[in-house]
């Protein structure tokens, strides 16, 4: 299963929207960007100063609660078939 980091900060709603629809088959690392440590993570991505949420799956940058869920829910299928 891929590394998934889910970037958040407090009082996104779209992040929250997000973290209440993350498949259940998922394990999803909730980074909080507004902690020393979410921007330490978040400059190693080199996604800094980006809108949350961002979703990060070994690597690969995702932007945008539709593109996220879509992500998510795709990678959650893909799960079920292994």
């Amino acid at each position: 299963m891929p590394e998934i980091l889910l970037f958040t900060k407090p009082g996104c709603q779209k992040c929250d929207y997000i973290k209440d629809r993350i498949p259940s088959a998922l394990d999803v690392s909730l980074v909080d960007t507004s902690t020393p440590e979410g921007l330490a993570e978040a400059a190693y991505y080199e996604i800094l100063g980006k809108h949350t949420p961002i979703l990060v799956v070994d690597d690969e940058v995702t932007e945008g609660a539709i593109a996220i869920m879509a992500r998510l829910n795709q990678l959650s299928e893909n799960g079920k078939k292994v």
